[in-house]
C-alpha cells in the first residue's frame, strides 16, 4: 500500500513539473546558453527550492528502489502446526 502511494506521488510530480516550470517569470536581455553562478546568487530562494526539489526526487526514487528490494528479499516462513 505504501508503495502505491509513493508511485502515485512520483507520477503526480512528473505531471506537475512542467506546470511549475511555466510559472518561472523569465529573464530580460540576451538568452544565450551560458553557465555562470551569478543567476544562482541573484535568485537564492529559487536556487534553494530547486535543490530541495532535486533532493526530494532523489529521496523518493531511493525509497522506491529500497522498498522494492525489501519486498523481493522477504522470505515466506511456513509454520507446521501438525507436529
Amino acid at each position: 500500500m505504501k508503495s502505491n502511494r509513493l508511485r502515485f506521488l512520483l507520477l503526480a510530480a512528473v505531471f506537475a513539473a512542467p506546470v511549475i516550470a511555466q510559472a518561472h517569470p523569465g529573464h530580460d536581455g540576451d538568452h544565450d546558453f551560458t553557465w555562470d553562478f551569478d543567476h544562482f546568487a541573484s535568485h537564492p530562494l529559487a536556487t534553494i527550492a530547486c535543490i530541495a526539489v532535486v533532493a526530494a526526487g532523489g529521496w523518493a526514487v531511493w525509497q522506491l528502489v529500497k522498498s522494492s528490494r525489501a519486498t523481493k528479499s522477504e522470505t515466506v516462513k511456513r509454520s507446521d502446526s501438525s507436529r
